[in-house]
């Protein structure tokens, strides 16, 4: 009996007996999950990237030109305030020549006179200025500039510069003393290789 349950022990049951169905192996999870492939970016993100490559481009474009035109103004307006500058001081010192303090003085301010004009006033500054200088000599005449301003009232094309100026003086001759008046000259200033000259001259009001 002992045998009998030794042997029995040792030599396997049908229950213990492999079983004749096949085992499916379970498959790979890689192959019950396909890889998914990488999303590719939608039609409408590429083109939002463009549409703000584009806008920036604009922008871009935008500042250099607003850049470059501020630039330009104000380039414009240093030069036009240097010419401002210039013109003024050449009417102020071209105006006190014509009012020399004396005859003394006539001979530096006929010389100005002539240097300072052109155009139509050039062709009568010899005259002018020879005319003063007989009316000092005359008169004996002595002039003292109390007050003379000068504005500018409008720029021309052609690179000219119209100037208001207003002065008073005091006239004394052989007839009187120190009689003062005040009168106000238009100048048109006319650039002549880089100098403001007097090209025409009026007497607006006294």
């Amino acid at each position: 009996m002992e045998g009998d349950a030794g042997a029995s022990q040792l030599n396997p049951t049908d229950a213990d007996s492999p079983s004749d169905e096949i085992v499916t192996e379970a498959p790979d999870a890689q192959a019950s999950h396909p890889a998914v492939a990488p999303a590719r970016p939608s039609r409408l993100d590429r083109g939002w990237v463009i549409g703000i490559c584009a806008l920036l481009l604009v922008l871009t474009a935008g500042v250099a030109t607003g850049g470059y035109f501020a630039l330009r103004a104000h380039d414009d307006s240093a030069t036009i305030a240097r010419d401002d500058a210039a013109a003024l001081q050449a009417a102020k010192d071209c105006v006190a020549a014509t009012h020399a303090p004396d005859t003394a003085a006539m001979a530096v301010a006929q010389r100005k006179i002539v240097d300072c004009s052109t155009g139509d006033f050039g062709a009568q500054a010899t005259l002018y200025s020879g005319v003063l200088v007989d009316a000092y000599q005359a008169a004996k005449v002595q002039v003292k500039v109390s007050n003379l301003r000068a504005a500018v009232e409008r720029h021309n094309d052609d690179g000219s510069v119209q100037v208001l100026v207003a002065l008073r003086v005091k006239v004394s001759n052989s007839s009187s003393q120190e009689e003062e008046m005040g009168y106000r000259l238009r100048l048109l200033m006319q650039p002549v290789d880089g100098v403001y000259k007097i090209a025409k001259l009026d007497q607006v009001s006294t």
